[in-house]
């Protein structure tokens, strides 16, 4: 018969398994220091909590196997509650794929000196649970009895209760039936326990995977797609760098370069070789359906669905010549990130920067500037680049650091503190004070690389928030604030010097009624690519563009120049005398 273990080693047992719980709690503790809401208590401790309970109880015999399969959590819970720390949420399916398809080089930038740190806690992390897992075995722990019997049967209650308190919500609000409450109940009670750790990394490593296999599907229908581009005229002596800048959430109504009395627009306002598009609009108010628009170019206006069966300007110019990147401030994954990443990778070189999602702050549109910088420094190809910006997107002062705070009260100043509608103004106009900030670095680093250069930008959509007339905010209503964008092409001195007919072109049709289906046409023109189905009509850079009707759709295909606009907030209707067909 094996004799018991000493009584110390059974204590230092069971204090490794105390040190190993806290180890994978601390992410939920961070969280909880953030967010003291009640949703946040059941997600953060009761959930993970109970789960546990329910592990240790069920092997009970072999609490050393608990230890072990804990291991890979244990390892994943300082990245995890350094996330949390900084961000004050946890990771999510979508930044998970940032953090898979994040480079070294670029993980050194992001973590700095703190990646010596960083790596030796996770050391220690899988060390602890490693310990108690032999701890355990060496001390021959068992755990029978009632109280093994109480703690399983309390962590499944308090499972589900959680449960049915969910399942039962829906039922205080009205729904088409029984069948749809309980379904969102469940989506309620997964998505609470996908956010805690450490069992909720699982559900969030399999929506990652499902939603990366399925974009990269997608994009991979473009593979065999071929534009037969070529370049116009004859070869410069010079490297030659294009980048498109893709606004988010941007109105031009608040745009100082657009007559906004505020001075939203210092920097931009004061260089030389800026053409504001002054009536430029785009056919949705959405980013899975606007940004396509941008990116192709058959794709009907009318078309919600993202997907088309032509690839992008990215793929027309890698044929023309030009190395290709897309460098991204949004993330690769999600229901409305997933239909934009899939042109993403028709790129040669693909880069995801942002760590903190849409509702937390931090992951600066600034983080752009260095990537550009290292694709210049890296190529002494032609390039054409792509920059995604996460632009005014809401929550509004998330998108700019401190120093950009130029109008107060904000929306996360003290309650009190101004009304709703200032508040939303002065957050969203500090958002394009930043977004100015932003563009002035990339020219400034586009004016020093020595090249032929020249920078497009526009907003994917634009934004509605407040009015006295109107308290909705946000975007996908379908109002004038969101068609109606900020666009601009800025040039080098060298591309007005070897393409002056482009620049005479496009200041002609600068003030002309504009749509974002010019967009792809536009950029192969200030290019110089031509291939053999392209359609000049559409390039704002050729004496042959012409008026096209400017189609807009919501919930209804809308002649946007004929339209009725809804006194209150702007709603852009269909005139009650013009066709709604396009």
């Amino acid at each position: 018969m094996k004799r018991p273990a000493p009584a110390t080693t059974r204590k230092l047992a069971l204090a490794a398994i105390a040190l190993l719980l806290l180890l994978l709690m601390l992410p939920n503790l961070a969280w909880l220091w953030h967010d003291h809401s009640a949703p946040v208590w059941i997600a953060a401790l009761v959930l993970p909590l109970a789960a546990l309970a329910v592990l240790f109880a069920l092997l009970g015999r072999w609490p050393w196997l608990a230890c072990l399969l804990l291991a890979p959590f244990a390892l994943l819970a300082p990245l995890e509650a350094f996330y949390v720390a900084q961000y004050h949420h946890p990771t999510s399916a979508q930044i998970i794929a940032t953090i898979v398809a994040t480079n070294p080089l670029e993980a050194r930038e992001y973590f700095g000196h703190l990646l010596a740190p960083l790596a030796l806690a996770l050391a220690l992390a899988l060390a602890i649970a490693l310990l108690a897992a032999w701890s355990n075995r060496h001390a021959g722990l068992r755990w029978r009895g009632w109280t093994r019997a109480t703690v399983l049967g309390a962590g499944i209650v308090a499972l589900l209760v959680t449960l049915g308190m969910d399942l039962a919500a829906p039922r205080h609000a009205r729904a088409s039936s029984a069948a749809s409450n309980a379904s969102s109940g469940l989506t309620v009670w997964g998505n609470s326990f996908a956010d805690g750790f450490p069992f909720g990394v699982i559900p969030r490593v399999v929506e990652y995977r499902r939603e990366w296999k399925q974009m990269r599907s997608e994009a991979a229908q473009f593979k065999n797609f071929r534009f037969h581009a070529q370049r116009i005229g004859a070869p410069l002596h010079q490297r030659q760098v294009y980048v498109l800048v893709i606004g988010e959430s941007s109105r031009r109504a608040n745009w100082q370069l657009f007559g906004y009395p505020r001075a939203t627009n210092p920097e931009l306002s004061k260089l030389p070789n800026v053409v504001p598009i002054t009536r430029f609009i785009t056919s949705w108010p959405e980013s899975i359906a606007a940004i396509p628009m941008i990116l192709t170019r058959r794709k009907p206006a009318m078309a919600w669905n993202a997907p088309w069966h032509e690839a992008s300007i990215l793929r027309a110019m890698q044929e023309a010549g030009y190395e290709t990147y897309w460098i991204s401030n949004q993330q690769a994954i999600g229901e409305f990130d997933s239909p934009v990443s899939m042109y993403a990778y028709e790129a040669q070189h693909v880069e995801w920067l942002n760590h903190a999602s849409w509702t937390a702050p931090g992951s600066y549109d600034g983080d752009l500037v260095q990537p550009l910088k290292d694709a210049l420094a890296k190529s002494n190809h032609d390039l054409f680049i792509v920059l995604h910006m996460m632009g005014s997107h809401v929550k509004y002062d998330y998108r700019y650091p401190p120093a950009f705070e130029r109008w107060r009260p904000t929306q996360t100043s003290p309650p009190g503190d101004g009304t709703h509608i200032e508040r939303a103004r002065n957050a969203y106009d500090n958002s394009i004070l930043y977004t100015d900030h932003v563009l002035a670095q990339v020219i400034g680093v586009l004016k020093d690389s020595g090249a032929v250069t020249a920078l497009w930008f526009e907003s994917d959509h634009g934004e509605l928030i407040p009015t006295p007339t109107c308290d909705r905010e946000g975007h996908g209503v379908g109002t004038l604030p969101e068609y109606e964008i900020p666009a601009l092409f800025w040039y080098s001195n060298a591309y007005a010097r070897d393409f002056p007919e482009r620049v005479a072109a496009l200041k002609s049709n600068a003030g002309k009624r504009t749509l974002s289906a010019d967009t792809f046409e536009s950029l192969i023109g200030m290019a110089g690519i031509s291939f053999p189905s392209d359609d000049p009509t559409w390039s704002l850079f050729s004496p042959a563009w012409h008026y096209h009707t400017r189609w807009v759709a919501q919930t209804e295909h809308i002649d946007f120049d004929t339209a009725r606009i809804d006194k209150a907030c702007g709603r852009v209707e269909a005139s009650s005398s013009a066709s709604d067909e396009p």
